[in-house]
């Protein structure tokens, strides 16, 4: 280590000189030149003051501490349904991925992002161990197996691929169904067409009916209302739905009184078409959506929509993980309910 004697051998001065200059003594009567030969001379032989001796410990011990405590902290993979080019045209799950970041921060977890390899399976780069999974969105069988090879602790959102064994959350599909056609039967507004996906990819690969559209058929079909010529069917994104709403009303005389819309990814498309056309919303046409993200917040008009509350999506997401690191390895659903946000679009 250089000592003072070492800097005030190389300038040429004394060492109560160096001493005086490095700590700063604003008595001492020294030339500029000399003041920065000085420090220039300590610089390059790594002289370090008692001063900076000291709050080079503390950071060492500061570092070290905050290594020590990152290391004791939970280590959370997620796991994302959509890439992030599906995201930009659907945000509902990146609203909910950004939901899930906040909840794991707040509990001071470490999120380590899960991304498909070659095969499709996801994996982490990070060498250290997961304590757990949380997964948005719907996976196939070769997926969950590829995630209990990572970590015994699953949580999924937005799906429950299998309710006897794993901890799952998801929206009252049922209840925000309703309330969307009750918003349009209290206007008096029966002929209601249903805009999205009828069928959705399981985990098993099967495609199933859509929880929005069966509720929908099922409600419709109790009012005896039901008409397949009300179904447009789309993929859940904005270019689907121009491209769908441009084709029913080009080959049909009628409007519906409202457009159920499945997604707020969608609506943008639809609106786009239906000003196109010179369709006025609400005077010559309904519209209600599903997830109520800025998509309807913002558009114009603004859309009535279902508020889905993702917060508490990820609030339970990050009970359910804490109730598996505590043991209770029995399995439940959590189903959140949602409530109709009244924009006046029906």
């Amino acid at each position: 280590m250089a000592t003072l004697k070492d800097i005030a051998l190389k300038v040429g001065v004394s060492q109560a000189t160096v001493s005086r200059v490095l700590n700063q003594d604003p008595n001492i009567s020294v030339t500029a030149r000399t003041r920065e030969l000085i420090l220039e001379s300590a610089k390059e032989l790594g002289y370090l003051t008692v001063a900076q001796r000291v709050s080079k410990k503390n950071k060492q011990k500061t570092s070290l501490k905050a290594t020590k405590e990152d290391a004791k902290r939970k280590r959370i993979g997620v796991a994302q349904m959509f890439d992030m080019q599906a995201q930009k045209e659907d945000i509902y799950y990146l609203v909910l991925k950004n939901m899930l970041d906040a909840e794991c921060f707040a509990n001071h977890w470490n999120i380590v992002m899960l991304s498909r390899n070659e095969q499709g399976l996801f994996v982490t780069h990070e060498p250290q161990p997961l304590d757990g999974i949380i997964a948005i969105g719907s996976f196939t069988k070769q997926e969950i197996a590829g995630f209990e090879q990572l970590s015994n602790n699953i949580v999924f959102i937005d799906s429950s691929p299998e309710p006897n064994k794993y901890y799952s959350i998801h929206p009252n599909f049922k209840l925000a169904v309703r309330q969307m056609l009750d918003a349009c039967w209290s206007k008096g507004k029966e002929r209601i067409a249903y805009v999205g996906m009828t069928k959705t990819r399981e985990q098993d690969e099967v495609m199933t009916l859509d929880s929005r559209y069966y509720y929908y058929r099922t409600a419709m079909n109790e009012r005896k209302l039901y008409d397949e010529d009300l179904v447009i069917d789309c993929q859940m994104n904005a270019h689907s739905g121009y491209t769908a709403i441009q084709n029913y009303l080009s080959s049909h005389d009628r409007l519906p009184d409202a457009f159920l819309i499945a997604s707020d990814a969608i609506a943008p498309g639809a609106l786009k078409a239906l000003h196109e056309a010179g369709v006025h919303i609400p005077k010559d046409v309904g519209v209600i959506t599903f997830n109520n993200t800025s998509f309807s917040e913002f558009a114009t008009p603004a859309l009535s929509s279902i508020e889905v509350y993702l917060r508490e999506n990820a609030k339970a997401a990050v009970m359910c993980m804490q109730m598996l690191w505590n043991g209770l390895r029995s399995p439940k659903v959590i189903v959140v309910p949602c409530s109709l946000v009244d924009r006046g679009s029906v």
